[in-house]
């Protein structure tokens, strides 16, 4: 018997209460407590993740970046077409923000490359930012 693609273990149905669910899921995996609003927070090498989900117009999976301390950021803020980037002055670093339409993330593993891939984008971000300084 084949699976209806609705039914499937691990897919998602595209809905802001799919994603919280998963959310919740995902930190009580990591041991940490899950506040009325969920967030999920991720460590790859020196940048943090923090995923929640958000509701707008349409439902979004709200992924910010922290990148790592520099205190160099009174130069323009290099910008990418699919993530903003932010001084935050009173912490001395600069923060990605990328949101993701819930509807692009079919299953859970989607939701899981969605933080990887913002990481990696910060990370390479950060990168051609140092190169032109």
């Amino acid at each position: 018997m084949q699976h209806d693609g609705g039914s499937a273990p691990g897919t998602l149905d595209g809905s802001l209460a799919r994603i919280t669910a998963l959310l919740r899921e995902l930190i009580e995996l990591t041991g940490h407590d899950v506040d009325d609003v969920p967030v999920l927070e991720l460590q790859f090498g020196d940048i943090l993740t923090r995923t929640a989900s958000h509701a707008l117009d349409r439902n979004y999976l709200v992924i910010t970046v922290m990148l790592p301390k520099c205190g160099d950021g009174g130069g323009p803020v290099p910008q990418r077409r699919d993530m903003e980037f932010l001084w935050d002055a009173d912490d001395g670093r600069h923060i990605g923000l990328r949101m993701v339409p819930i509807g692009s993330l079919p299953d859970e593993r989607s939701v899981m490359d969605a933080i990887l891939e913002t990481s990696d984008m910060a990370a390479a971000w950060t990168t051609e930012r140092r190169r032109r300084s």
